[in-house]
């Protein structure tokens, strides 16, 4: 296991298999904003909601979705550019995963993308205990949602 998912990993303390996965997905959502980060997304936009009051705050609450908000309105912008950049640094830390634009047909100022992944091939890329591994649904498919709101209410 990379040792950088061992020290994400150890700040849990998983006592169910519903833990092991809320912990799953918060260490990919981490890796997802640090390939934001390297792809320079936070020159245009900025993290908010829930996800972004529990890494930086330690709220005590689980959220799926990783929201953000233009830094100036932009009616062209699309997470299409963004979605590689996630999906490379996930790859990198040995996560087998999708990242896509959702295509929408109504048009929205909502820009969504998701991440995408086999929970129980990703379990074993954490290297989680055998007998948790067990309990995991084959095929059972992890998404996390990216929102950029392309409307800035400035």
């Amino acid at each position: 296991m990379n040792t950088a998912i061992k020290v994400m990993l150890d700040q849990y303390h998983c006592n169910s298999i519903n833990d092991y996965e809320n912990a799953l997905k918060e260490i990919i959502q981490e890796i997802a904003l640090l390939g934001l980060w390297r792809a320079k997304f936070f020159q245009k936009a900025a993290f908010y909601g829930g996800s972004a009051l529990r890494i930086f705050y330690g709220l005590d609450r689980f959220s799926e979705d990783l929201d953000f908000s233009l830094l100036n309105k932009n009616a062209n912008f699309t997470l299409s550019t963004y979605c590689k950049a996630v999906q490379d640094v996930l790859k990198s830390f040995g996560f087998t995963v999708t990242v896509f634009r959702k295509h929408k047909n109504l048009a929205t100022h909502i820009d969504s993308a998701f991440i995408k992944a086999d929970t129980l091939q990703n379990m074993i890329v954490v290297d989680i205990a055998e007998s948790v591994v067990k309990m995991i649904h084959p095929g059972k498919l992890m998404k996390i949602k990216l929102e950029v709101d392309t409307k800035n209410k400035r």
